[in-house]
């Protein structure tokens, strides 16, 4: 028995079925698809780039993510501006308190933000804020119940820290409804009332100010009527009830260091630049020290945090470009060797983790940390490691470092920030840019009549003056040309002065490094990225090019090999006709 290969059976674009080799014995599908395999070769070549190309997109954006992480780890470090030291992880603050009475933590807690100064306050708490607080007598009625009968009808006036408002008895109000329609009004009123039941058949009304502090203690008066009066809380129109009252509502009294201070609060955040204290108990006589100092450890794990980030990025890249130095061949992992942006990465990085800060040459008869290795930090030294993939990384000396810190803290700050120092306390640096140089501007500050009219300088850069530069002034505020901004804080009556000294640490070269790197539109990864889709592009466009003409000439083959199988056909239907007339005369003869 003959079998079926379906494989042989050719239908076309109008749906005419042929066999393929049915005539010929060839099987021409089988040959034009190897004749147009054989034409697709350079599509193939190209989609094996795309999808190498896509494998390099893949590793620059995961780089591109490393990186991302490392500029994130510099945020703290690089000498952004604040008004508040924020974005110094430096300034961060740490807390010490005891006392010689109580524990310090039950009487009162103590926060810092970074524009705290060091120092140490001595704290007594001599009272805290209270709310004013009042009842009235307790009345033979449950909370539900008609009070009216009790109270009578009318109107009284409720005033409070915030404002007053009218409140209206009507028959067959009951004492929930009361404290209903205070409530209702305690926003206008700084007022709230809540019902106590005594017992099933007594009940009482409470009414407490909403904030703490004499400026906040409430007041009542009947207008019409006499409810309050009927209820106890008043002894006469205006006047309130002595014995009912439950709590006078005081103001917060402390002494810091031998001052005297109130506040209506026990929240104190205007009390010192960068400390919020809140008081929880009084206990005078209880001397509470508290110490403000420098959180160091905070500033350790930013640099940590760093070294883990940097090395991060330089594991994946030698990961991705790997090389064995045996045999010389790449890995499979090297998919990034020869990336021209990728090298320029790395070496940028390398660079400026080795490099100097510049313009930290301030201490006089001391020689200031200028690059990481004096914390601490340095590179992995060569063929000190088995692991090929540490190569080129940074390798801490914890004992080094935190010896840097301990012992000065300030400069290694400077090796790691942008700073700027004014000799002039108007004139404060607010800004920079990646373009601000390590250099001392003097400043002429040409003002009158209260206002700044214009501003020169001159700039000194690596021991060279540029003299009569124009800044640009707008209101207090002042621009150079490299990107170094002001604020002048005097009364603009008369011509000033000022020099400006500023450093450009490690820290801030590495951030506007990686700013650039990243950068939306130019940055070196964002380009590598889209010059790859856009060969990519181009390469799919080209495919599609190739697969249009291929399909065409395919159609082309197959009818041509169609009408050779229909020739063929016809012959041997024409030989048969011939075998068989020869056949007869051969027959008849």
């Amino acid at each position: 028995m003959s079998s079926l290969n379906l494989n042989n059976i050719y239908v076309g674009d109008n749906g005419r079925v042929q066999l393929s080799g049915g005539s010929s014995n060839i099987d021409f599908v089988d040959t034009v698809d190897q004749m147009i395999a054989a034409r697709r070769i350079p599509a193939d070549n190209l989609e094996k780039r795309i999808e190498a190309n896509d494998e390099k997109i893949a590793a620059l954006k995961e780089l591109q993510t490393l990186v991302g992480t490392l500029k994130d780890s510099m945020a703290n470090l690089y000498g952004a501006t604040s008004f508040d030291k924020s974005k110094n992880i430096f300034e961060a603050k740490q807390i010490f308190a005891a006392s010689n009475g109580s524990d310090a933590g039950s009487l009162m807690g103590v926060t810092a933000t970074n524009a705290a100064a060091t120092g140490s306050y001595k704290f007594e708490i001599v009272d805290v804020a209270s709310k004013h607080k009042l009842s009235s007598d307790t009345q033979a009625v449950a909370a539900s119940a008609d009070v009216t009968g009790l109270t009578g009808t009318g109107s009284f006036t409720v005033t409070g820290g915030v404002g007053s408002s009218s409140i209206t008895v009507s028959a067959g109000d009951t004492l929930q409804d009361i404290r209903d329609k205070i409530n209702n009004v305690k926003d206008t009123t700084g007022v709230q009332a809540s019902v106590i039941k005594v017992s099933a058949t007594e009940s009482t009304i409470i009414f407490t100010s909403t904030e703490e502090g004499v400026d906040n203690r409430m007041s009542f008066s009947d207008d019409t009527g006499n409810v309050l009066q009927s209820l106890g809380v008043l002894t006469d129109p205006t006047t309130i009830n002595a014995a009912n009252v439950i709590d006078d509502g005081n103001n917060a009294s402390i002494t810091l260091d031998g001052i005297t201070v109130t506040r209506g609060t026990n929240e104190f955040s205007d009390l010192i630049d960068g400390l919020t204290i809140s008081l929880y108990d009084a206990e005078p006589g209880t001397e509470i020290t508290i110490e403000i100092e420098q959180d160091l450890n905070q500033a350790k794990t930013a640099i940590l945090d760093f070294v883990d980030a940097y090395n991060a990025v330089q594991t994946f890249i030698n990961e991705k470009t790997f090389v064995d130095p045996t045999t010389g061949e790449a890995s499979e992992d090297a998919i990034l060797l020869g990336n021209t942006s990728v090298k320029s990465i790395e070496s940028a990085l390398q660079q400026i983790a080795g490099s100097f800060a510049n313009g930290v040459t301030d201490r006089a008869g001391k020689d200031d940390y200028s690059v990481l290795a004096e914390i601490g930090l340095d590179f992995v030294a060569y063929g000190s490691n088995e692991d090929p993939l540490v190569s080129k990384t940074i390798e801490v000396d914890e004992a080094a470092l935190n010896a840097a810190l301990l012992n000065e803290p300030d400069e290694v700050m400077e090796l790691f920030l942008f700073r700027g120092k004014s000799n002039n306390s108007d004139v404060t640096m607010t800004g920079f840019s990646n373009k601000t140089n390590a250099a001392t501007y003097d400043f002429n500050i040409n003002a009158s009549g209260g206002a700044i009219t214009s501003v020169t300088y001159d700039i000194t850069v690596d021991g060279v003056t540029t003299t009569g530069k124009n800044a640009v002034v707008t209101g207090n505020s002042i621009r150079t040309a490299d990107g170094l901004r002001l604020i002048y804080g005097g009364d603009g009556l008369a011509n000033d002065t000022a020099t400006v000294t500023t450093s450009v640490g490690i820290g801030a070269q590495f951030y506007f490094e990686l700013d650039s790197i990243l950068d939306d539109e130019n940055g070196t990864l964002t380009q590598a990225i889209s010059d790859l889709e856009t060969q990519n592009t181009s390469y799919d466009e080209k495919v599609e090019r190739i697969d249009d003409r291929l399909s065409r000439q395919r159609e082309v083959l197959m009818d041509q090999f169609i009408a050779m199988e229909s020739a063929l056909a016809r012959m041997k239907n024409i030989q048969s006709s011939l075998d068989e007339l020869m056949a007869a005369g051969k027959d008849s003869s």
